[in-house]
């Protein structure tokens, strides 16, 4: 591993002391089968008291059935989630009784749909490794520190060729590459939460629709949708507890929150260190921490004698834990377990202006001005794209006493959160009686035209670092989500031409073209939020465009109808 602008360290301009490194990877059978069973049903009626308010009732029954493979002979790994009730309420009231007016109020409960991905990662026998190391093939060779150094070999490309060591990297045995090696599986037996349901979100929608002169519709309404329950994968368990070693990782699924007891926590003790001189070993280790001594360090088994920043190396403090050997395991100790609560709302007001076809031309015009705040995106994450529904990354640790995971658990404004949004289309149809047919007679007879402006706000930018125990990028966010600010407004405006050839009344073949971006808008969408390409290598892209909107484009196209 090559840090640019790194110092000498004693071995002259231009030489380094070198490694490579794998963040994460799999080395289990990938070979085996997983599979869900899904069961619905669904009951509604509709009352229609009298020509003012008519309601609507409904309710909605879910269970799924998740099966994995461990990879025991003639054992299954499987989890129902029971008992999903989902009711639905709708009321519309129209004031004048003449089906030219209405108000509303919806409310509905949706559940949501695991897929296989949780199945085949954590109901089956994957193993994974993390922070693999890999050492350079080298020679002997001479250096300012040293006559017999050792020189890294260059293959024909001009590249390192990494030493696989397979026994060391898997088994953790002394000398070995690896920093971390896990199984996903740790418990066939339970890997989910007894009484474990799965994620649900509320949403309500209050609004009002009249309608107006020359056939005119006009649209108002609130919505608010709100995330209640999740289904995920965590670990009571801290980055520096992890990284020391303490305790052991064991994952499960459940419904996290901040009332979740599902393990024994650790007690801890922070204090600032002090260090012999002499001997390097910490001398003012708390006496709660036990007079269990560690064979190899000579310091408490259950303590961190110096945590450090994973990212700039400054000492933060020291902590050791009450030697409580149950520490870490599943089970309940009647403390919560240290998780966030998982936090996902959307509110959003809409105005919609909307005229049918009539006098060969309509239009639909609408205009969303909403907010998506939270910790928690959901199934699938855009801040570093993982796409894992039901197991991020997001809980497998808890903050710890230095709080190593910054602002992951913080609320705020979520990257797909734009606070406007304004669409307007349009289209005109050339024939009998219109205004195209009294200009240009009957020879445009079928041609249709269409128009598209599309605008929306920037999304927020935010600055990610690499997470101190999986140093995969993009995981944890410095200083609050969105406060480098927003991307551009984009705006984009679309066209579209069609025409027929007519050969009969039941035959004809339609020419049609698309013109997308027809200003050619060139707008950033994303910037690069990662300063990390990984767990202390700072991305010197940072910052930096990394997707645009597309330009100008076009499609053309044939369609036979009959």
């Amino acid at each position: 591993m090559f840090i640019p602008g790194a110092t000498d360290i004693g071995l002259g301009p231009g030489n380094r002391r070198v490694y490579l490194r794998q963040d994460s990877g799999e080395f289990g059978d990938l070979s085996f089968q997983t599979k869900s069973n899904y069961h619905a049903a669904y009951v509604q009626d509709t009352w229609r008291f009298n020509r003012f308010v008519t309601g609507l009732f409904g309710l909605r029954w879910e269970q799924e059935q998740m099966i994995g493979n461990p990879g025991t002979t003639g054992f299954q790994a499987k989890y129902t989630f029971t008992d999903q009730w989902a009711p639905r309420l709708g009321v519309t009231v129209d004031p004048t009784g003449k089906g030219r007016m209405k108000a509303f109020y919806n409310y509905g409960r949706f559940f949501e749909f695991l897929p296989l991905d949780l199945a085949e990662r954590s109901l089956s026998a994957e193993q994974d490794f993390i922070g693999a190391r890999y050492a350079p093939a080298f020679t002997t060779c001479a250096s300012p520190s040293s006559p017999t150094d050792r020189c890294v070999v260059l293959n024909e490309f001009g590249t390192v060729t990494p030493v696989v060591d397979a026994t060391h990297l898997l088994t953790g045995a002394t000398g070995g590459t690896g920093i971390g090696i896990g199984v996903s599986f740790n418990d066939p037996s339970s890997p989910i939460l007894p009484g474990t349901k799965l994620g649900f979100l509320d949403e309500h929608m209050v609004g009002f629709e009249t309608q107006l002169p020359r056939n005119f519709t006009l649209s108002i309404r609130y919505i608010d949708r709100n995330f209640k329950r999740i289904v995920e994968d965590a670990a009571v368990i801290s980055p520096e507890q992890y990284t020391a070693g303490l305790f052991g990782q064991t994952y499960f699924l459940g419904n996290i929150n901040s009332q979740l007891d599902a393990a024994i926590n650790p007690i801890p003790h922070l204090f600032t260190p002090i260090i012999d001189p002499d001997t390097g070993n910490v001398t003012n280790w708390p006496a709660a921490c036990g007079p269990i001594v560690h064979p190899e360090t000579n310091s408490p088994r259950f303590g961190i004698p110096g945590v450090e920043d994973p990212h700039t190396g400054a000492l933060l403090g020291a902590v050791c834990y009450d030697p409580n050997p149950s520490a870490g395991d599943q089970g309940s100790d009647g403390i919560p377990d240290g998780f966030p609560d998982p936090v996902h709302k959307y509110r959003a007001f809409e105005i919609e202006v909307n005229r049918r076809f009539l006098n060969n031309w309509q239009l639909l015009a609408n205009w969303r001005i909403a907010k998506v705040r939270g910790n928690y995106e959901g199934h699938l994450r855009n801040d570093n794209e993982q796409t894992d529904p039901g197991i991020s990354s997001l809980f497998d640790f808890t903050a710890g006493e230095f709080n190593l995971l910054g602002d992951q658990f913080a609320v705020g404004p979520l990257n797909t959160d734009r606070r406007h949004i304004i669409n307007i289309a349009a289209s005109y149809a050339f024939g009998k009686g219109g205004l195209g047919s009294y200009m240009f007679g009957n020879s445009l007879n079928g041609l249709n035209l269409g128009l598209v402006i599309h605008a929306e706000s920037g999304r927020p930018i935010s600055e990610f670092l690499a997470h101190p125990a999986y140093q995969n990028a993009g995981e944890i966010p410095v200083g609050g989500r969105g406060r480098l600010g927003r991307t551009p407004w984009s705006e984009r405006v679309d066209l579209h031409v069609d025409y027929p050839w007519v050969f009969s009344e039941t035959k004809r073949l339609k020419f049609i073209a698309d013109f997308f971006n027809v200003l050619n808008q060139r707008r950033v969408r994303q910037y690069q939020e990662f300063s990390e390409l990984s767990l202390g290598v700072p991305n010197i892209d940072f910052l930096q465009p990394r997707f645009y909107y597309l330009p100008f484009n076009m499609r053309l196209g044939m369609r036979f109808e009959f």
